[in-house]
């Protein structure tokens, strides 16, 4: 019952498109350079550590949306 549909001779592909939403296209902001002090760097280093985090986070829903890997 199960291998009745391995009986055509060549199976046809069929393409799904899928949409993604525009807030998983549009990047994270970018933070502001801080004062050029300790301080500052610190927080910088945050922003962008943050920002990566954002990207990152939308790049795996876009993937989670177009299927596996």
């Amino acid at each position: 019952m199960l291998l009745t549909g391995c009986s055509q001779p060549e199976p046809v592909p069929v393409y799904v498109k899928r949409t993604i939403p525009g807030e998983l296209t549009t990047p994270c902001t970018e933070p502001v350079k801080g004062r050029r002090t300790e301080g500052g760097l610190a927080e910088l280093a945050l922003g962008w550590r943050f920002t990566a985090r954002c990207n990152a986070g939308k790049l795996h829903d876009i993937a989670e949306l177009t299927g596996p890997r």
